[in-house]
């Protein structure tokens, strides 16, 4: 067995013994990375950084797992229980180093949204006396028994994604999708918080316009406002906001490891709630219970998961692509790999595995990875120290959390979204450089907002692909001013202009209006002017079809008939075969009509003028 889980290296040594990994070990290794890393770990180097960093996030963790679990509708505790195993089980398959895997506001967010519709917490005074067909999924689901079932499908649906090679699908997901996206969500996130600190009763509503029906009834609750809940909520998002603002950048001068804002926060709240009684005198909510021990694990529930994969599906795309674009944030500033697939492959088996617990879906949270990093994290070994930091509150220190007012976790969601909101300072930017990706911007925030968080996210995705289909049947046809070419002294009878990109059935009628535009507005033909040309710059057509092909003979062809010569510069060599393949093209276009580059084409040009 030593042999089996042996690293498999590549030393100095080996080569000279020309050792070589057997195929089973290297397969061991790639989808269990920590049986490569772990042995060779550099425990004079890496230890200390990733203690540091593991208590660090171990602290985050605490705050944050309380305060996200309220968006999922389920006890504060939970969410701790939910970073705990998901993070523990990463470690073993993830590949991203510098990533805290554990609950985070949006997949929160997504969770809420459809343990509200599917398992409504509906009083009941006699379950005898209510039918069953009052609940969506046909009888009353425990919100633990659906968030575990809703995990373990979460789980199944990434290491499906995985097997069939999937990963790449986050590449439709844009920057600007998710800018915008993340931003909307941020929306109802905060708005979803807004009860807690105003100390006020809420309906919690769902489907387009679920935001709007919410603010309507917090504007007639505000008359009984708790004003106890709202001066700590006011407190609390000022310590928070101007601790990061000023007090941060300050420490940071001194250590790289920030002061533990929330959990001093956490503590404060539950000193004044104690010393007060805020829950029995002032009615101000608190966490109240927090189970002592620690979970015992059962076996999920699998007869309503079909009715989960409508929502299993986008929480687990999106999960994943937090994942994958922190660990690619981290991993490219520090020069490693990730493996997207393994990515997959480690955040479905994390939340499969973990699911036989009372969790739900986790991902990459950007705060603490980013504190994560500063911290001096230098494996996924931090994990282990972070866990244990959590697994000690959840056995001893779960008593203690009971006094703290929802209100304090209110603030710490808040307080989390401002970078989030922050976004729309790139949108003048998006507007000047791309108006595509700025109105993906824009649909992606305003249909998030107005309808749900899945909802938002499957008409982003949609007007995305739309807006790629638009850039490819309409790219850019533009004339090529003669102080803009090679050479300065291009004959007025000739005119250049450019294709900006793969001409195929999509775009060729497009293609061929703009070039017949171009042949209308060359000077008229005349015998004291020289042939009239065109000059076509096709350097960007990096994929034609028949169409395609067909087009640029059509072109050639109509042209000629009105003494009109065009050229074909800079096409890549696989246009180049494809059209070299094709009698019909050949028996039209003859070969001089193709140059390498504009410049060659116009040094033909003049050298044939003057002879």
């Amino acid at each position: 067995m030593k042999e089996v889980y042996q690293p498999c290296t590549t030393t100095d040594q080996d080569i000279v013994e020309k050792k070589e990994c057997s195929p089973f070990r290297k397969k061991l290794q790639k989808y269990i990375p920590i049986l490569e890393w772990l042995p060779n770990y550099q425990w004079k180097d890496h230890f200390h950084g990733d203690v540091i960093a593991g208590l660090t996030v171990g602290i985050m963790h605490v705050p944050q797992g309380m305060a996200y679990a309220s968006l999922a509708g389920v006890p504060p505790v939970y969410g701790m229980y939910s970073s705990f195993f998901a993070s523990t089980i990463y470690m073993f398959f993830g590949t991203a180093r510098h990533i805290s895997i554990g609950v985070f506001a949006v997949a929160s967010m997504m969770v809420g949204a459809a343990r509200l519709r599917l398992a409504p917490d509906i009083p009941i005074s006699n379950s005898s006396d209510i039918n069953p067909s009052v609940y969506p999924l046909g009888e009353y689901v425990d919100p633990l028994v659906f968030t575990s079932a809703l995990t373990l499908l979460v789980g199944v649906v990434q290491i499906i994604m995985g097997i069939l090679r999937l990963g790449f699908l986050t590449t439709y997901l844009s920057d600007s999708l998710v800018s915008g996206f993340t931003t909307g969500a941020a929306v109802h996130v905060f708005t979803s918080q807004l009860n807690k600190v105003f100390g006020i009763k809420l309906p919690r509503h769902e489907g387009i316009g679920m935001i709007v029906r919410m603010y309507r009834d917090m504007i007639m609750s505000l008359g009984s406002v708790n004003f106890v809940a709202l001066g700590i909520s006011i407190f609390g998002i000022l310590f928070l906001d101007l601790g990061r603002t000023y007090i941060n950048p300050i420490v940071k001068k001194f250590s790289p490891i920030p002061p533990p804002l929330e959990l001093i926060l956490v503590i404060f709240g539950i000193v004044i709630s104690m010393i007060f009684n805020l829950d029995a005198e002032y009615h101000v909510k608190t966490v109240y219970e927090i189970p002592r021990g620690f979970p015992l694990p059962s076996i999920p529930r699998l007869n309503f998961l079909p009715a989960l994969l409508s929502d299993a599906i986008p929480i687990a795309v999106v999960c994943y692509m937090f994942v994958m674009s922190m660990g690619k944030l981290f991993a490219k500033k520090h020069k490693y790999k990730t493996d997207a697939t393994q990515e997959l492959y480690a955040i479905g088996i994390a939340s499969a595995l973990s699911s036989f617990f009372p969790v739900y879906p986790v991902g990459a949270s950007l705060s603490r990875s980013s504190v994560c990093e500063m911290s001096g994290a230098n494996t996924q070994l931090y994990t282990i120290f972070s866990s244990f930091l959590l697994l000690t509150v959840i056995l001893l220190l779960g008593p203690f959390l009971e006094p703290l007012p929802m209100c304090i976790l209110a603030c710490i969601v808040i307080v989390s979204l401002k970078s989030l909101f922050m976004q729309v300072k790139e949108l003048p930017r998006l507007y000047r450089i791309s108006k595509y990706d700025f109105a993906i911007w824009l649909v992606a925030c305003l249909s998030t907002i107005f309808t749900d968080v899945t909802t938002g996210l499957v008409i982003s995705l949609a007007f995305s692909l739309y807006t790629l289909v638009l850039r490819q049947q309409w790219p850019s046809f533009s004339t090529v001013l003669h102080d803009e070419t090679p050479r300065q002294n291009v004959p007025e009878n000739v005119k250049i202009v450019k294709f900006a990109g793969s001409l195929h059935f999509a775009n060729v009628t497009a293609f061929q209006d703009d070039m017949g535009e171009a042949i209308g507005k060359l000077p008229e033909e005349d015998p004291l002017i020289d042939e009239r040309t065109i000059i076509l710059d096709a350097s960007s057509v990096a994929f034609i079809d028949i169409m395609g092909v067909d087009a640029l003979r059509d072109v050639f062809k109509d042209a000629l008939k009105l003494g009109v010569h065009v050229f074909y510069c800079g096409l890549p060599e696989d246009v180049l075969s494809v059209l070299s393949n094709d009698e019909n093209f050949l028996s039209v276009v003859p070969p001089s009509t193709f140059f390498p580059s504009i410049d060659s084409c116009l040094i033909s040009f003049v050298h044939q003028q003057s002879v």
